[in-house]
């Protein structure tokens, strides 16, 4: 099988999941543009900081600037870039509904105008609530609990609302990535 080898840009790519998931695309023969505040320093892709297709964009996602910068030529976007979880969230929920929620719309328009053909984002698991089934599926109805896996489900409808021919979207609901 041959791999279709894409332009994509990983928002919170020096993020933990970011970490791991770009040096595979690398591998794989894509070429990576990252866009990240870089919170935790450089040293997170520096095994793979040379690569030839590795573009590394040191920018916040709720700059258009930054944005278009980053979007350039690339066809595929996976979203990674949030405040992480409920305990981080809650330290300032102002800031956690700016990265979150109010700039994903203009992210995923602005991919779209840039002639993105997919989009991934990362959502969460949390989105479901508390379940009284042994297990649970994505034919269950969300239920979430806090503003983190509030937002989480807004953005899903906002990707929902925002797809049309062209525009391929995904959702995944991760659950307790951690090392």
């Amino acid at each position: 099988m041959t791999t279709v080898k894409r332009n994509v840009l990983v928002t919170g790519g020096a993020g933990y999941v970011g970490s791991a998931l770009v040096p595979r695309l690398l591998d794989l023969g894509h070429t990576v543009t990252v866009l990240d505040l870089y919170m935790f320093g450089h040293d997170v892709l520096k095994a793979c900081a040379s690569h030839p297709n590795l573009i590394q964009i040191v920018g916040d996602l709720r700059h258009p600037a930054a944005v278009k910068k980053a979007l350039a030529d690339c066809d595929s976007v996976i979203h990674l870039a949030c405040i992480s979880n409920d305990p981080s969230f809650e330290l300032d929920p102002a800031l956690g509904k700016s990265i979150n929620y109010d700039a994903f719309r203009p992210l995923v328009r602005a991919a779209k105008e840039a002639g993105v053909r997919r989009f991934i984002y990362a959502s969460s698991s949390s989105v479901y609530g508390v379940k009284d089934e042994p297990e649970v599926s994505e034919d269950l109805p969300l239920e979430p609990l806090t503003d983190y896996s509030r937002f989480k489900a807004m953005c899903e409808q906002v990707l929902e609302e925002e797809r049309s021919p062209g525009f391929a979207t995904l959702t995944i609901r991760p659950a307790t990535v951690c090392g």
